[in-house]
């Protein structure tokens, strides 16, 4: 549905919306860990459980915009917005993957998302880890072949906390940088 353009039903639509904000801290947290770690991290995500919603189902408020787009970006875009991330959680995201390679404002990733900035290969390669879509499978979707870092794991971190609320989701950040301390201290 979200590569073609349609609306997401309320059933299939990130939990919490304000959780979305989490989504960059939590990646802070996963880029050091193992690929190991990562997994303890995608477990204990998994473990926990769905909470009943408090408010009505809601997509970032972006990802109207880009289902009025057309183009690879807007898919992307869309594919974000459907991971519970607005422009500005791509923005911050990206800076952390790249580690201050790539610092663009919330508003350059909507004029991606709406065809008027190009997706680049080094662009897509820098939002790939985000989406856990195999880079063959992005290039074919979009046209355009990613190039960038793989960080093992992130995109499976990321789809497990859409189901999550925000409260959930700092735990999840929680036990990640628990992990990092951990690891910085042996």
């Amino acid at each position: 549905m979200v590569l073609g353009g349609h609306p997401v039903p309320a059933e299939l639509m990130p939990q919490d919306r304000l959780a979305g904000g989490e989504t960059p801290k939590i990646v802070r947290a996963v880029l050091p860990l193992s690929d190991e770690q990562r997994a303890e991290v995608l477990a204990f995500a998994d473990s926990l459980p769905r909470q009943q919603r408090t408010q009505p189902a809601q997509m970032p408020v972006s990802f109207d915009h880009y289902l009025r787009s057309e183009g690879p970006g807007a898919q992307i875009m869309r594919l974000l917005a459907n991971r519970n991330m607005n422009q500005s959680a791509v923005a911050r995201a990206v800076f952390e993957i790249t580690r201050g390679g790539r610092y663009w404002a919330a508003s350059t990733y909507a004029l991606v998302g709406t065809g008027r900035k190009e997706l680049t290969p080094d662009l897509l390669g820098d939002l790939a880890p985000l989406l856990d879509i195999p880079a063959d499978v992005l290039g074919t979707l979009t046209g355009v072949t990613p190039e960038g870092i793989a960080v093992p794991g992130l995109g499976e971190i990321i789809w497990a906390v859409r189901r999550l609320t925000r409260a959930q989701a700092e735990e999840v950040r929680g036990v990640a940088e628990a992990m990092t301390g951990s690891r910085r201290g042996s």
